[in-house]
């Protein structure tokens, strides 16, 4: 499993850091390491409920070592699921990315005849993508077909045709991840997208995956501040950058 190898890489390469700040904010999570790294990944408010959205653990958090939180991502919990990528995306997402800074439109590059599949509505995307084809398939979690979007339970159906696909790494939060990329095995592209991706390509590399389309945390305290006064992906953007990792296989 893709979480396994995340909690492994990550675990190995945390060299017993500790925590010096977490925000649980509205859209995003942000872990801050003592060592000054920053970490992100989505919150999913939506779907935590009054009960399960209370972190028991809340308060204690600061100073723990990383290796201690990193194998919450693979708790059921989806709050501690996403506070263990945080963590996990801290270690991991280290500003020597940044001399790879890259926007996926800019990577994606499609012929007229080609099929796009993309498992998550990124709305900014599709416009760029629809100047290359109009073979294209947008999976969500609904009960049924809406407004061109496809229902999850169709993946199995449609993604298999795809050329070139684009998955959320939120996928990686609510363990839907390997199941999507098994249907993904004749793509010629896959990207995994947004600011929960980790950067990551050793944990990718034997999952049919050929890019990372992740966050660098470029101002910590910027984006703490962000995280905790409701920010999202558009107020996010001056203290972070874009970055494209290429996943050899």
């Amino acid at each position: 499993m893709i979480a396994d190898c995340l909690i492994k890489n990550a675990s190995e390469a945390s060299r017993s850091r500790k925590i010096k700040d977490i925000r649980v904010g509205l859209g995003y999570i942000c872990t801050m390491l003592e060592s000054g790294e920053c970490g992100l990944a989505y919150s999913f408010r939506n779907e935590l409920g009054h009960c399960c959205s209370v972190l028991a653990q809340a308060g204690d958090l600061i100073g723990k070592k990383c290796e201690e939180l990193i194998p919450w991502l693979k708790e059921k919990d989806l709050l501690r699921a996403a506070v263990g990528l945080s963590v996990v995306n801290a270690v991991l997402n280290d500003r020597s990315h940044e001399n790879e800074a890259g926007n996926v439109i800019k990577a994606i590059k499609m012929n007229k005849d080609e099929t796009f599949g993309m498992v998550g509505d990124f709305k900014p995307i599709l416009p760029f993508v629809r100047k290359q084809t109009d073979n294209i398939y947008v999976f969500e979690r609904i009960p049924q077909e809406k407004n061109g979007l496809y229902p999850d339970k169709d993946i199995p159906r449609y993604l298999t045709e795809c050329d070139v696909v684009v998955v959320t790494g939120t996928s990686i939060i609510n363990n839907t991840i390997d199941d999507v990329l098994r249907f993904c095995s004749k793509a010629r592209e896959v990207f995994i997208v947004g600011p929960s991706t980790p950067l990551s390509p050793e944990s990718f590399i034997e999952h049919n995956v050929t890019c990372l389309a992740g966050t660098v945390v470029t101002a910590p305290d910027k984006m703490l501040r962000i995280i905790s006064q409701g920010g999202g992906t558009m107020q996010m953007k001056p203290a972070s950058k874009h970055v494209l990792v290429k996943v050899g296989r």
